[in-house]
């Protein structure tokens, strides 16, 4: 380990025990006071503060004393919360999915700009295709995220497409802005979406989006294979279960 990452570790450290004793204590506090408690100098504190309320995890006071925004890491643990009780709630639609189509299957939650698979079932067979649960993948590439993004709300589409941030993964990948938007009306007139090597190369999906009881779209789930696999005919076969598994779990919400 080199010197500079020793010292970034370190001032990680201090952070760390900055948020610890403002947790513990549960009251706003001056720099000094702070500094003495936790044994950081004044200056290296002071730094430590401003980084924190720069990333939203502190505020400070009129007369300049700093506390914890508790509201912060409560949108951090709700976030989690919420992906555990829906892995919970729909597993068993999951494990359905799985015994019907015989390929690995997946369940993706909307996170911000991105779907995140927070569950999966891989195939029985020798070979086959998998997933890495916790990994995010983009709105407007494969068939997880795409079959969220056409079910947003169109001003938060136009929002996340009009960034110029449509990165091409493979040649599969879309990054045309007004050839993504006619696949995403496609996508909403049959409810379900497909990709062939869009993110990974000689992976094919297909998914359909789930929607909590507000009617919002809150994640996919998916049926993974090789794309030499997925022909037109066993994608109408894949696409009849899967979208009976998609109703089936969205029925299953209550938020």
């Amino acid at each position: 380990m080199t010197k500079e990452s020793s010292e970034i570790l370190l001032t990680l450290d201090k952070g760390l025990q900055v948020i610890k004793y403002l947790s513990m204590i549960n009251r706003p506090i001056s720099v000094g006071e702070l500094s003495k408690e936790v044994d950081i100098n004044k200056s290296t504190m002071f730094r430590i503060l401003k980084t924190l309320q720069r990333r939203g995890f502190v505020f400070q006071q009129e007369n300049g004393d700093y506390g914890l925004r508790v509201e912060e890491f409560y949108l951090i643990v709700d976030r989690f919360d919420q992906n555990e009780a829906l892995q919970r709630a729909l597993r068993p639609e999951l494990e359905q999915l799985s015994k019907k189509c015989a390929e690995t299957v997946t369940l993706s939650a909307l996170v911000e700009e991105n779907v995140e698979c927070i569950d999966k079932i891989d195939s029985q067979q020798s070979v086959h295709v998998t997933q890495i649960v916790g990994r995010y993948s983009p709105l407007h590439a494969a068939a997880s995220g795409k079959a969220v993004l056409a079910f947003l709300p169109q001003p938060k589409v136009e929002k996340i497409i009009s960034k110029g941030n449509l990165k091409r993964f493979t040649e599969a990948t879309t990054v045309s802005k007004e050839k993504l938007l006619e696949d995403l009306q496609e996508i909403k007139a049959r409810g379900f979406a497909v990709s062939h090597g869009e993110l990974d190369i000689g992976v094919s999906a297909v998914a359909a989006p789930i929607f909590a009881k507000s009617g919002s779209v809150v994640g996919s789930v998916s049926i993974l294979g090789f794309s030499q696999k997925f022909t037109e005919e066993t994608i109408d076969h894949l696409s009849e279960i899967l979208l009976e598994t998609a109703g089936n779990m969205s029925a299953l919400l209550n938020y």
